[in-house]
């Protein structure tokens, strides 16, 4: 899912905004919603796995 909301985390409180840079810094701006998984995930393996076999 993708987020149009940016965040600029250079400030002592985040600003938020819709553009890709920040509007008080100048700064680039990331995308404010979390990853849905972390690649480096030790038992993503095993859930992949799991979820296939449910699947079939």
């Amino acid at each position: 899912m993708h987020s149009d909301i940016r965040v600029c985390r250079e400030h002592d409180d985040p600003v938020y905004t819709l553009s890709e840079t920040c509007p008080e810094c100048g700064e680039r701006t990331e995308n404010s919603a979390p990853a849905p998984f972390d690649p480096d995930d030790p038992y993503g393996e095993y859930r992949r796995k799991l979820k296939r076999r449910v699947r079939d």
